[in-house]
């Protein structure tokens, strides 16, 4: 492919700044590092030190429940383990989802079926919310059920792995957060995000702590627009976009996208829109996907962009900004 002039790359970067941010920005808001997240599957290092000098306050991981009870009633935690205590340790949050159902719970083999054995997921997670009650994290509940459960075109066996999950986490710890439905932005056009949804507010699922969690990439209709109609149907519960990315084999091109990302994030005026994750730190490549690190750890134009987004906004809000004049008390 041709490489294309230096005016051609101003002006594609420029096009794609105003196609996530839009016209007419609010005035920022302050945004800290607890706020934004980056998808990390491990832990290990050198991962650690890297999320550390990138600022942000929240890894997502994730984990099959197929790896975490590979057998009935036998659990191998060493998956999780590595995100949430790993993220405790180094004084992060975390948001762990767990997909894929083992084969033993579930009447189709393979990741692409919704299980069956319900009692088998409310034990689960009753396990789950047991082990990690006491960190700071957040349990996913699936990874885009609408294109992976391709036996769940309604959304019926979605709702009803919410519904156990959360009747689970009520019997062991009631503040437990829980997120979904995890769904990629195609779940507007269908129409299995307003369905779902509308199930879990039937059900009262949701409790007031957990999360309406969706993806956005860029092939999706105009950012904004998207999460204001996740929150439509999301009642009065947070809106994270917990999954956002950009492949391409133009690191410039990624960084501004990355800083637009967050510069709409800050700008938006959507106090319900709470946070945003990365997708994601390192997948062992080079160049042309969404990770912002190289095979060998070092850093991208877009692990910089965040980096350097993430510092200035500590430092705008370490600003008390001019004090008052005036000899009267401020209220």
């Amino acid at each position: 492919m041709p490489v294309p002039s230096a005016g051609a790359r101003t002006i594609r970067i420029a096009m794609l700044a105003l196609s996530i941010a839009g016209l007419g920005a609010s005035t920022p808001t302050r945004i800290d590092g607890s706020q934004v997240g980056i998808v990390s599957f491990d832990l290990n290092d050198p991962a650690p030190a890297k999320i550390s000098t990138l600022g942000v306050g929240l890894v997502r991981g994730s984990c099959d429940w197929a790896t975490l009870e590979p057998l009935p009633n036998t659990f191998d935690w060493r998956c999780s383990d590595n995100v949430v205590t790993g993220a405790e340790r180094r004084g992060l949050h975390s948001y762990l989802t767990v997909t894929c159902a083992p084969d033993w719970a579930k009447s189709t083999p393979g990741c692409f079926a919704a299980p069956r054995d319900m009692v088998a997921w409310y034990e689960f997670v009753q396990q789950y919310v047991a082990r990690y009650r006491r960190f700071h994290t957040v349990l996913g509940v699936w990874n885009e059920p609408n294109l992976v459960l391709r036996d769940d075109a309604d959304g019926s066996s979605y709702v009803l792995m919410f519904v156990n999950a959360s009747n689970a986490r009520h019997a062991v710890d009631p503040d437990f957060v829980l997120a979904g439905p995890e769904v990629s932005h195609h779940a507007i056009a269908s129409g299995y995000y307003a369905r779902v949804m509308d199930r879990l507010l039937f059900w009262r699922a949701l409790d007031p702590q957990d999360v309406v969690s969706v993806h956005w990439y860029r092939d999706g209709p105009p950012m904004l627009d998207y999460l204001d109609t996740v929150h439509a149907a999301a009642d009065r519960n947070q809106v994270w976009l917990s999954e956002i990315g950009y492949a391409t084999a133009d690191p410039a091109a990624q960084a501004e996208f990355y800083r637009a990302a967050l510069d709409t994030f800050a700008t938006s005026g959507r106090w319900w829109w709470s946070h945003v994750i990365f997708y994601r730190l390192w997948d062992g490549l080079d160049c042309c996907t969404e990770a912002i690190v190289t095979a060998d750890f070092r850093s991208k134009p877009a692990f910089d962009a965040i980096r350097d987004w993430l510092d200035s906004a500590a430092d705008r809000s370490r600003d008390p900004g001019p004090r008052p004049t005036s000899s009267v008390r401020q209220r």
